[in-house]
């Protein structure tokens, strides 16, 4: 399927892109979007594992489990 860019600021920095890179516009198109789309999964994923970690601490505390010493965790590593 074909793709048609009419804004010329668009055109022009994808046009430097690509030679600054030494590659064709869709090459260079290509590895943004993949790059851009990559930080994106990246964010995602940190955002889960921030909420993954909040609800372990809350239920820790409704719990009143007291955090793990220096020594407890030291042990853990052998």
């Amino acid at each position: 399927m074909g793709m048609h860019i009419a804004d010329p600021e668009v055109v022009r920095l994808v046009a430097d892109l690509a030679k600054s890179e030494g590659t064709t516009k869709t090459e260079a198109l290509r590895r943004l979007l993949r790059k851009t789309m990559a930080g994106r999964q990246k964010e995602a994923t940190r955002a889960g594992f921030g909420k993954f970690a909040a609800g372990l601490m809350a239920e820790a505390r409704r719990k009143k489990i007291a955090p793990a010493s220096k020594a407890e965790m030291d042990g853990l590593w052998g």
